[in-house]
């Protein structure tokens, strides 16, 4: 280990998680190492969070409470980007408010830090509303992080990534214009071209990931326009660099994605969706496809002129990107 009790931040955004934030504090107050800050940033709550976070921050001054400041957007890519400004930890590790640290959360983490090594990926535990039904998350070394985030073969949360705060410095943190896949967009560009020697997995389950049954099955079922806004703007995003680096596998990948929101948006009236993929997949399309991205082009701005796709064309241009 690089050093031998660094302070470490844990920055954690919350809005109207009251009735969970709890059990995510007395985590962070259970941890085996013990030089850490928690700062807990509230995105606007009116359900007791402030009194109960205060309460905490009374008792043990390494619990921090802060409201996120109108200089930042509200939601929580604001709230983080506020947490890591006020941060002072040489390591940085954002957190969910209604996830649960194991008590060794921290310590393995520390010890796995060499001086080459820029952030540590750990696994944890999927788990269900009661924090029962485990299922570990499975993460191995890839030969391409970037590639194999990107293609969902790794599945990493917010909570698994734990940074030296100098390998932050200056980047860009979270897009807050997003609602969602946040942390998604931040990794896409953190891993991408990074050399395998810059970080390191631990497959040790540190973490409860908390999975809510009522909120999966309402994603499921309804088109929500904000979030695949957010969604299109990452996979077009991703294109880009699959195309910069001469990556196949993900070019194919996101322009079949991208397609498919494309016929999504025309199927659920999404317009401004629909025209943001023209606009901005079109000429990403020609270098992949030249002929593929001017037929759709030409059928893109008739069907959105018609209001009506056509399952033949999208299966057509699809299946040629597998």
């Amino acid at each position: 280990m690089v050093y031998q009790t660094p302070l470490v931040s844990i920055i954690i955004p919350t809005y109207n998680r009251a009735h969970l934030i709890e059990e995510t504090l007395q985590s962070v107050l259970a941890q085996t190492y013990t030089n850490w800050e928690c700062i807990v940033v509230d995105d606007g709550s009116a359900d007791g969070t402030e009194t109960l976070i205060r309460d905490y921050a009374t008792k043990d001054a390494r619990f921090q409470y802060y409201t996120r400041p109108d200089t930042h957007k509200a939601g929580g890519n604001g709230a983080r980007n506020f947490g890591f400004e006020v941060s002072k930890g040489e390591f940085i590790n954002w957190f969910d408010d209604d996830d649960v640290m194991l008590d060794n959360f921290i310590d393995v983490k520390m010890k796995a830090i060499t001086s080459k090594v820029n952030f540590i990926i750990a696994s944890g535990y999927l788990v269900d509303d009661n924090l029962d039904n485990r299922r570990q998350i499975e993460l191995y070394q890839p030969h391409d992080l970037f590639q194999d985030y990107v293609l969902w073969k790794l599945r990493i949360v917010t909570g698994n990534v734990m940074f030296k705060r100098k390998f932050l410095l200056g980047k860009i943190l979270f897009n807050e214009m997003l609602v969602r896949g946040q942390e998604a967009e931040l990794f896409s560009r953190l891993f991408f071209k990074l050399p395998s020697s810059s970080y390191k997995i631990v497959s040790e389950p540190l973490f409860l990931y908390r999975q809510h049954s009522h909120t999966k099955t309402f994603e499921s079922a309804t088109y929500n326009e904000a979030f695949k806004e957010s969604q299109t703007y990452i996979a077009i995003e991703n294109l880009k660099r699959g195309i910069k680096g001469d990556n196949k596998i993900v070019v194919n990948y996101y322009t079949k994605g991208i397609l498919g929101f494309y016929f999504r948006a025309i199927e659920n009236n999404h317009k401004k969706n629909a025209k943001y993929i023209l606009k901005n997949f079109v000429p990403l399309f020609k270098k992949v496809n030249g002929f593929d991205a001017i037929l759709f082009q030409l059928l893109g701005h008739l069907f959105l002129a018609v209001n009506r796709g056509s399952y033949k064309v999208e299966q057509y241009l699809k299946n040629k990107y597998i």
